[in-house]
């Protein structure tokens, strides 16, 4: 199965999620059989649980949107980014996840890009 088959059955899977703790919502889909433990999906999976939980929780963001923004971020994360750049791709995900659900980029001028 491809990193990108991964990634959508992640999505899918995801959306069905009703609760408002990434970390449980983490714990869910990281049981799916199709989830590697030291997989490039984790590009996808953690900043999709934020997302998710953030959406749950009530924040104002379109989830559609904002997971198909992070899926194509994701799949952009090279895998074994830990080991030969020495930054986890699953934390690049949370930043990816906190970038849209701020809606900030990198010449964004109103403050929330330093958070």
């Amino acid at each position: 199965m491809t990193v990108k088959e991964k990634a959508e059955l992640i999505v899918k899977d995801i959306k069905k999620e009703r609760g408002t703790n990434p970390v449980v919502i983490f714990k869910q889909i990281a049981e799916k059989e199709y989830v590697s433990i030291h997989g490039p999906e984790h590009h996808i999976l953690d900043g999709a649980s934020l997302l998710v939980a953030y959406k749950n929780a009530g924040g104002e963001i379109d989830l559609e949107q904002a997971l198909d923004r992070l899926m194509a971020e994701g799949l952009r994360m090279p895998g074994a980014m830990c080991g030969l750049w020495g930054i986890c791709g699953a934390i690049t995900s949370i930043g990816a996840a906190l970038a849209i659900i701020d809606g900030t980029g990198p010449l964004s001028t109103d403050g929330t890009w330093g958070n």
